[in-house]
């Protein structure tokens, strides 16, 4: 199929739907962070001050960049302060945090049924029913906690990480047995493994992120309750982002952008050729980001 590349200097309609553009809801690994998970490299791990300058230019322009994560709330807490960000959306969905400066957030389990006065959290709701260990004992050496680079998985306030590589079918029948609303989400391959690890993975296995999750709970949903308690159009929104879990931004913002290393997903060209608001940016990771930003501060006309 023939790619659509997000070109450099929009021109026609697509121009204007990007000067429409106020909010920038963006995933970080493998799109917004470079190497390490770093903001002071290029793709290549060179330093530089890029990606800072082009998030100053939307800031100047009026554009709210709202990170958008599988991460824990603390993590995200810090990455959005130390970007002088004042919103984010963690575990895929399951935080939604409108105004950081006033610390007004709010657990979003969409299908699952949660009930704010148990006095547990939904991770914790979740956990009751024995999954956490079902996985783990089924799959050994396969599949583990993803510790949320070395903090523990027990940060995790309403979905549950996993990292590994499984059939997910299998995974699937665990969470129908559950006799909860649960999904599967597939995160993407990861970069590294971090220590500690029990994983003992084939050669020549990535592994995967995996998220046990409140059924229907996604990036994109977790956009869509944002921009109705925050009262924003959706043609105001545009995602980006790299991997299967992004792609779901789609449907509920105006346009969405895949920085260009995601077109390695399995997934990428069945979800292009379905999606008319999908575009490309050039480039790997944080190269892309830039590049994609770029080509919305050149609509909105900075």
């Amino acid at each position: 199929m023939d790619i659509p590349y997000l070109p450099e200097v929009p021109t026609g309609e697509l121009r204007e739907r990007l000067a429409r553009m106020r909010y920038v809801f963006t995933d970080l690994d493998g799109t917004m962070m470079g190497p390490n998970s770093t903001v002071l490299a290029n793709a290549a791990g060179e330093p530089s001050l890029d990606f800072v300058q082009t998030l100053i230019e939307l800031k100047q322009a009026g554009v709210s960049v709202v990170p958008t994560s599988g991460r824990n709330r603390a993590m995200m807490r810090e990455d959005t302060r130390l970007l002088g960000l004042n919103a984010f959306i963690s575990e895929m969905g399951g935080i939604v945090m409108t105004d950081l400066s006033h610390d007004t957030w709010e657990y979003f389990t969409a299908e699952m049924e949660y009930d704010p006065s148990c006095g547990l959290t939904p991770h914790e709701v979740i956990e009751q029913t024995g999954l956490c260990e079902a996985f783990i004992t089924r799959y050994p050496g396969m599949l583990e906690y993803h510790n949320d680079m070395s903090a523990g998985y027990k940060h995790r306030e309403v979905t549950i990480g996993l990292r590994g590589e499984i059939p997910d079918e299998e995974a699937i029948a665990l969470l129908n047995a559950s006799g909860m609303a649960l999904d599967w989400a597939d995160n993407g391959f990861l970069n590294y493994i971090s220590a500690p690890t029990t994983l003992e993975l084939p050669e020549g296995v990535r592994g995967r992120a995996f998220n046990v999750m409140p059924k229907g709970l996604n990036k994109g949903r977790g956009i869509e309750r944002f921009c109705e308690i925050m009262g924003i159009p959706r043609e105001e929104t545009i995602g980006i982002g790299d991997a299967a879990s992004d792609f779901l931004m789609a449907d509920y913002t105006g346009l969405f952008i895949m920085v260009e290393n995601g077109l390695k997903d399995p997934g990428a060209e069945e979800f292009l050729a379905a999606h008319d608001n999908a575009f490309v940016a050039p480039g790997r990771t944080v190269d892309a980001w830039v590049a994609g930003m770029c080509s919305l501060l050149e609509a909105i006309g900075r």
